[in-house]
């Protein structure tokens, strides 16, 4: 069992690091794009200070993400309070998702998006799983 989570725990992290690079050089090159260009955004609100922060918030959210997933794990469990605060912020995008949602048969549109997000918080868990019952956790 212990060589399962420990496999598990590294494909996941590895997965979640691949997808989370990728989500922000494409993510924040579209950001700043509809920063500066309002041929992109058909929204109403471009320009405004809302949106901007809005655009600043999702990006500086992004990036804490990134970090999260290229630092190591035995950084982010070796105490309960920086698990809990660590899986709070990896969370944020199933916020986003389950917000963003106007009816129940939307989600089954976002099960494969939530199966790719759900890589890091899985990692976190089986890290600290692994920590709490006494092993060392290295990377992950």
């Amino acid at each position: 069992m212990r060589i399962f989570l420990l496999t598990l725990a590294w494909l996941c992290k590895i997965a979640a690091i691949v997808i989370w690079l990728i989500e922000a050089v494409v993510k924040i090159g579209f950001d700043i794009s509809n920063l500066r260009d309002p041929s992109h955004w058909s929204g109403e609100d471009w320009g405004t200070p809302t949106f901007e922060h809005r655009i600043y918030l999702e990006i500086a959210t992004l990036i804490a993400l990134v970090v999260l997933a290229v630092l190591p794990n035995r950084w982010l469990v070796f105490s309960p309070v920086t698990f809990a605060i660590s899986l709070l912020i990896v969370l944020i995008p199933f916020y986003r998702i389950f917000g963003s949602l106007t009816e129940w048969s939307d989600l089954l549109w976002m099960i494969p998006l939530m199966s790719l997000f759900a890589l890091l918080p899985l990692s976190l868990i089986l890290s600290f799983v692994r920590q709490r019952k006494g092993e060392k956790v290295g990377y992950v």
